[in-house]
């Protein structure tokens, strides 16, 4: 039986398209044609001046460029007798406008045909990158069978109907829409990857920074980090642990420089600023000892933590809602460095420390550890998975 897909929008592609993905034969990994289509995009990106107004945009256009698209491939590996693994269908996350595409580029890259559920918040980025996308594809109409992005509900026949599809499900999101999407039974071969909610942190040795010149360019790494998407992505730092007898010097500078970085950039909605009071007092009330290191201008919430929990990054906030902690060395984050973290963002801290503290605990979580400015760059290696070997599937030829 045919299956409805009635309560679809397409923004890229139709119906017609969509039913005949599966028909498709897989490229192999990085082929020639998806290059060329990426370079084109990239090109089409970086020079359009709407977006040069959006810094996740121009990143985005940066990030599928020839030399970078060149250095992925040469990191993936023996890439001889893979192919894609067929369809890929993406559930893209609400919160994070450009995430959609990242996702979308990474089946491409790895030769999938690739079905696009976008984000249901009307981002102005969404739009711009669908008519880039649109513009590339008017260049190169050979991609155009490889790609359908669409809008839907909350319809479970829908989910289905695009599940029954599929090779691999990508599914970015919390736990509940996890749950929901997984209501939805794939194909007996077919394969699940689940970007879950996650958070991350950041380590700053107070010393090195101290001795850093240019703590301007520093504050505006960490602003990157974080505000410039208003610390909504898993990736953005939650938490910032101080390490080193110098702690308190080094956080009043630190502060200082990234609150007259972001003044000038950031504009607080009074409903996050609402939020953010509401997650001081219940970081209060649940753990004695919390109280707000920042003064009374909200625009960036600081909360010093007197120990760390796990149950404590259940309430981390974003739009400039940030929890601090001192610690005297990596061996008193350990506790807080479950599955639930992803990202560990450093400045300062010495590599031979990251790696014995990683020797000694071996968490289960981290599953990247990147410089200031950096935690937002998406990678095919991404929360543990290697997307490469996970969206491909390798012939074993015997002869």
């Amino acid at each position: 039986m045919q299956p409805h897909f009635d309560g679809i929008t397409f923004a890229i592609g139709d119906e017609a398209q969509l039913r005949a993905m599966p028909a498709l034969a897989p490229f192999a990994p990085f082929a020639a044609p998806v290059l060329e289509f990426l370079h084109t995009f990239s090109r089409l990106t970086l020079q359009d001046s709407e977006a040069k107004a959006w810094p996740d945009v121009v990143s985005l256009g940066f990030w599928c460029r020839p030399a970078s698209l060149a250095q992925m491939r040469a990191s993936s590996g023996d890439l001889a007798q893979r192919f894609g693994r067929g369809v890929a269908f993406h559930i893209a996350p609400g919160n994070v406008a450009a995430n959609f595409a990242y996702s979308l580029f990474s089946g491409l890259l790895t030769g999938n045909a690739n079905i696009v559920r976008l984000p249901g918040r009307d981002h102005p980025q969404v739009r711009l990158i669908i008519r880039l996308l649109s513009a590339a594809l008017a260049e190169h109409p050979s991609l155009a069978p490889w790609i359908c992005l669409l809008r839907y509900g909350r319809q479970q026949a829908i989910n289905d109907a695009l599940s029954a599809l599929c090779d691999t499900r990508i599914i970015w999101g919390g736990d509940e829409t996890i749950a929901q999407i997984r209501r939805s039974p794939l194909p007996v071969r077919a394969l699940d990857i689940a970007f879950a909610d996650r958070y991350s942190l950041a380590a700053i040795d107070a010393e090195r920074y101290l001795a850093h010149e240019n703590k301007a360019a520093l504050a505006q790494a960490f602003f990157n980090d974080t505000l410039l998407n208003d610390q909504n992505a898993c990736s953005s730092p939650a938490l910032v642990v101080w390490l080193g007898q110098d702690a308190a010097q080094a956080r009043t500078l630190f502060w200082q420089h990234f609150h007259d970085y972001a003044a000038a950039r950031y504009t607080l909605e009074p409903v996050a600023a609402f939020d953010k009071l509401s997650r001081l007092y219940q970081l209060a009330a649940h753990y004695p000892g919390v109280k707000k290191a920042s003064d009374a201008n909200n625009l960036l919430m600081r909360v010093e933590l007197p120990s760390l929990a796990p149950q404590m990054m259940a309430l981390r906030g974003n739009c400039g809602f940030f929890m601090e902690f001192e610690a005297a060395s990596l061996d008193e984050i350990t506790s807080i460095c479950g599955e639930r973290c992803q990202t560990l963002a450093l400045f300062g801290v010495e590599k031979e420390s990251v790696n014995h503290w990683l020797a000694t605990h071996r968490p289960k979580g981290v599953d990247r550890i990147v410089p200031f400015g950096h935690t937002l760059d998406f990678t095919l290696h991404w929360d543990g998975y290697d997307l490469v070997a996970m969206l491909t599937r390798r012939i074993a030829a015997g002869i």
